[in-house]
């Protein structure tokens, strides 16, 4: 169990630190954002759990971005981490910017049922909306609404984890 979370501690710092590394180095002419958020995601294998989600939006023009996005959660007894790749739409709304997207991916759950352990992969269709708060040109504070569809299927559970509702709360960082 310790040497589960101190793995997922380990990425964590590696992601931040990775991240860190790429603002210092960010100019007006850097077609690449990226944004980090926490929350919950509702309906899972262990009823509602703490989310961290982090993405990168490469901007083809300046309302159309691609990227992938990680979601990962530590939390109870449930540790879940989803990769996809997600296109997203920007609306500006004036101070506020709609965002719907979209993707494909992949899920990886660990179940810990007091002596039993329950491992499944999946697909995952994520799809939802943000809205995206400007605090300035380059930041704004998000809420993320977003809804996943995949095919977890545990042993002794009387249903398998098909669909997901997260709310997120966060910051984006857009060149």
């Amino acid at each position: 169990m310790v040497d589960k979370w101190l793995k997922t501690i380990l990425a964590i710092v590696a992601f931040f630190m990775f991240l860190m590394l790429g603002t210092f180095q960010a100019r007006a002419e850097n077609p690449w954002g990226f944004g980090t958020d926490i929350g919950f995601l509702t309906d899972t294998a262990d009823d509602t759990v703490f989310t961290m989600s982090f993405q990168g939006d490469y901007f083809l023009d300046s309302e159309f971005s691609i990227g992938p996005q990680l979601l990962i959660t530590p939390g109870g007894d449930l540790t879940q981490i989803t990769f996809a790749g997600i296109a997203r739409y920007h609306i500006p709304l004036g101070a506020v910017s709609l965002v719907p997207f979209g993707g494909l991916g992949f899920v990886y759950a660990d179940y810990e049922r007091g002596r039993t352990d329950d491992q499944d992969a999946s697909y995952i269709f994520p799809f939802g909306a943000t809205a995206a708060f400007h605090i300035s040109r380059t930041i704004s504070l998000a809420s993320t609404l977003i809804f996943t569809f995949q095919n977890l299927d545990f042993d002794n559970r009387r249903d398998s984890d098909n669909f997901n509702i997260g709310l997120l709360f966060g910051f984006h960082f857009q060149p």
